[in-house]
C-alpha cells in the first residue's frame, strides 16, 4: 500500500484495513476516528492504492478550504516516496478564484448569475483566455493548459497567481486539469449540490460510479446540506427589489405592504407559523404569472449588477422563487422578527447524500462521528461498515470531569447563575498550571458570565475576523491565559491549539437549539422516520458541539489536559449516552481533582 510514513500510528492499521475492505466490497465506511489517529494519511493512502489499481478517481471533500492542505501534503509525500507522479487538484469555488474586477464584491447568488451572464455574452476576457470563445482563443487556452500539466499537484493559490499573470480565469484553468487528475480535493458542495456536481463531472470526465468519495469532518455534513438548500424571503428584500427595478427602468412590484398583510394573516398574532407551498404561490399569482416573474427579476438583477457592480436583491428573490417550487422533506415557515419573512427549511438530506451510495465506495470520517449509527440513518447509507476507533493518546494524559450542581438550563439563566459560573471559572483558572479555554453555549451566556469574571481574559467577539482570532490565539499562547469562546464557533473548530497551550478546557453548558417550528419539525421528522426524534434532531447536535470544543484540548501524544463538562445535564442518561466511552469523575467540586491530576 502507498503510505508516506515509515510506520503506522496506534490503531491506524485498523482504519486502513477497514478502508480497503469498504472499497473491495463497494461499501460505505463510517469512521469515528479520534484526533491523533492520522486518519487523512490512512484513508487517502488506502484509497489511492485502490484507485490506481482499479482506475478510479478519489474525491476528498472538506467543509473548509483551509483543510485542503493536509490532503495535498499526503499526495505530495506519496509522490516523493514512490516516484509515482500522481496528479491532484485543489478545487475551490469559482467565486473564490475569480479575478474579474466587476464580480469581486458580489455575494454567492449574484456572483454566479453575473458570471454566467458574462460568459454567455462572451464579454469575460478572462474566461476567453482560459477556455476560448473563438478557434484561435481555444488554441491559446490549450497551450496554457499544457504549461500547467508539467506539475503534479495543483494548489489553488498557485493557480491564482498563474491566472493573474496570464490574465486567464484561474477557476477554468484549474477545472481543466481535473480530467487528468486521480485525486480531486474540494468542498462538500462540489459533489452534494446537483447542478455543481453535474458541471464538475462533465468537465472532469468522471463518473460517480467510478469514484471513491471521502468526506472529512463529516459531522458537519448534515447541517451544511440543510443550509445550502434552505432560503428566506423578507419584506426588506422586496423593498430593495422595487428600488432596483426603478433604477433599471423596470416596473416596480409594489407588493411590500400586501406581503406584510398576507404574512400577518398567516401568523394570527403568533411569532411564527407554518404555511404550504401553494399558499405563497397563490399570493404571488394574484398579481403575477410565476414563471414570468422569475425571469423578469433575473433579467433586471443582471442589469442592476452590470450597472452598479453591487449585489442584486432581484437575483436573490428570483433564486428564492426557484427553490420554493422544489419539494421533498422540508418545512415552510412564516415569521415576524425584525421583518416579516417566509422561509423554506430542508429537513431530509438523504436525497442529497444519496451520491454516497452511487459511488464505487465512500468513506465518511470525523473525530466526532458518534454515534455512527445516527449518521448512517440520517444520510441514508445503504451498505454501511460502521467503526469507532479508540484514541491513540495515553489515557493517563486526560481527565474527564462532569460538574454537578450547576447548569445553563434556560430557565436558570440570570445574574445568580452567571455569578456562579464566573466564580468557578476563576477558581479553575487559579488551579490550572497553564491556559484555560471556556466554551459557552451562546454569546448571550458568554457575555453574562464574563461580566463577573475577576481574572483577566481574552474573548471571542460576535463578529470577529480570522486576523483578530489569530491575534487572540497568539496572546493566548504567549503566557498563561483565560480564553472565553462559543461552541460551534471558529475557536471550537477552525483554530488548532497544537502547542499544548490548553491545560484545562471547560465546556460551560449545552448548546441546545431553541425549540422553534423548524427544530420541532426536524424532531418530528426523525421521530416518524427512525423513532429517535429528540436524539437526532435536538440532543445530539448540541452534544456534537460540546465534543468538538472538548477536542481542542489534546492534539498531540504529549499533551496533558483536563476536560471539564460544567453542566450537570451531561450526567443525565439522555445526554451521557452520547459521550465518548471514557472514565468520568462526577463531582460538585472539580478543583481538587484538577490539582491532583497535574501533580
Amino acid at each position: 500500500m502507498y503510505f508516506r510514513h515509515q510506520t503506522f500510528r496506534k490503531y491506524q492499521d485498523k482504519l486502513i484495513k477497514d478502508v480497503l475492505k469498504a472499497i473491495e466490497t463497494n461499501s460505505c465506511l463510517l469512521a469515528n476516528a479520534p484526533t491523533g489517529l492520522g486518519k487523512t494519511d490512512a484513508v487517502l493512502g488506502a484509497a489511492l492504492t485502490k484507485a490506481l489499481e482499479k482506475n478510479l478517481v478519489v474525491f476528498f471533500l472538506t467543509p473548509k478550504i483551509s483543510q485542503h492542505k493536509i490532503a495535498l501534503e499526503v499526495i505530495k509525500g506519496i509522490n516523493e516516496k514512490y516516484g509515482l507522479g500522481i496528479k491532484a487538484v485543489d478545487l475551490v469555488g469559482r467565486k473564490y478564484m475569480c479575478i474579474h474586477p466587476s464580480l469581486l464584491n458580489l455575494d454567492h447568488d449574484n456572483f454566479y448569475t453575473m458570471c454566467k451572464a458574462l460568459r454567455e455574452d462572451e464579454i469575460c476576457s478572462y474566461y476567453g483566455k482560459a477556455v476560448g470563445y473563438s478557434k484561435e482563443e481555444k488554441i491559446t487556452a490549450n497551450l496554457l493548459k499544457k504549461e500547467l500539466e508539467k506539475q503534479n499537484v495543483y494548489e489553488f493559490e498557485n493557480l491564482m497567481e498563474f491566472g493573474k499573470k496570464k490574465e486567464a480565469c484561474p477557476y477554468e484553468l484549474l477545472i481543466s486539469l481535473t480530467d487528468s487528475s486521480t485525486v480531486i480535493v474540494g468542498d462538500y458542495y462540489h459533489l452534494f449540490i446537483k447542478p455543481v456536481r453535474e458541471v464538475l463531472l462533465k468537465k472532469a470526465r468522471k463518473e460517480l460510479e467510478d469514484s471513491i468519495i471521502i468526506v472529512d469532518e463529516a459531522h458537519n455534513l448534515p447541517s451544511r446540506l440543510r443550509a445550502n438548500l434552505s432560503k428566506t424571503l423578507t419584506e426588506f428584500m422586496l423593498k430593495r427589489v422595487d428600488y432596483e427595478l426603478e433604477l433599471v427602468g423596470g416596473e416596480k412590484l409594489g407588493i411590500v405592504e400586501s406581503f406584510k398583510e398576507w404574512v400577518k394573516s398567516i401568523l394570527k398574532e403568533k411569532r411564527e407559523a407554518t404555511l404550504s407551498k401553494e399558499d405563497f404561490i397563490n399570493f404571488v399569482e394574484q398579481n403575477f404569472e410565476w414563471e414570468n416573474l422569475k425571469s423578469y427579476l433575473e433579467e433586471a438583477g443582471v442589469n442592476y449588477s452590470k450597472i452598479t457592480r453591487r449585489n442584486s436583491f432581484c437575483l436573490k428573490v428570483s433564486s428564492f422563487l426557484s427553490l420554493w417550487e422544489e419539494e421533498g422533506g422540508e418545512v415552510r415557515i412564516a415569521k415576524k422578527s425584525k421583518y416579516y419573512s417566509i422561509s423554506k427549511k430542508l429537513l431530509d438530506i438523504s436525497s442529497q447524500a444519496n451520491i454516497l451510495n452511487q459511488a464505487y465506495s465512500s468513506i465518511i470520517m470525523s473525530g466526532t462521528l458518534h454515534p455512527v449509527e445516527m449518521y448512517k440513518d440520517i444520510l441514508g447509507i445503504k451498505k454501511p461498515i460502521m467503526r469507532a476507533y479508540p484514541s491513540p493518546f495515553p489515557a493517563r494524559n486526560r481527565l474527564f470531569i462532569i460538574q454537578k450542581g450547576i447548569t445553563t438550563l434556560y430557565s436558570k439563566r440570570g445574574e445568580e447563575l452567571y455569578k456562579s459560573y464566573a466564580e468557578w471559572i476563576d477558581k479553575v483558572f487559579q488551579a490550572s498550571p497553564g491556559g484555560v479555554a471556556v466554551f459557552f453555549p451562546s454569546f448571550e451566556v458568554l457575555e453574562g458570565v464574563s461580566t463577573f469574571i475577576k481574572s483577566n481574559f481574552l474573548k471571542q467577539e460576535r463578529k470577529s475576523t480570522p486576523s483578530k482570532n489569530l491575534l487572540i490565539l497568539k496572546k493566548f499562547r504567549s503566557k498563561k491565559s483565560l480564553l472565553l469562546a462559543v461552541q460551534g464557533g471558529s475557536f471550537s473548530e477552525g483554530v488548532d491549539f497544537n502547542n499544548g497551550e490548553i491545560k484545562v478546557l471547560i465546556v460551560a453548558g449545552l448548546a441546545l437549539e431553541e425549540m422553534n417550528i423548524e427544530r420541532k419539525a426536524l424532531v418530528d421528522f426523525y421521530e416518524k422516520k427512525f423513532k429517535k426524534g429528540m436524539d437526532y434532531g435536538y440532543i445530539y447536535p448540541a452534544v456534537t458541539k460540546a465534543l468538538q470544543a472538548a477536542g481542542r484540548a489534546i492534539r498531540r501524544e504529549q499533551d496533558k489536559a483536563v476536560i471539564l463538562l460544567m453542566d450537570e445535564r451531561f450526567r443525565w442518561s439522555n445526554y451521557f449516552k452520547f459521550l465518548p466511552p471514557e472514565s468520568y469523575i462526577i463531582t460538585p467540586n472539580p478543583i481538587k481533582y484538577i490539582n491532583e491530576f497535574f501533580k
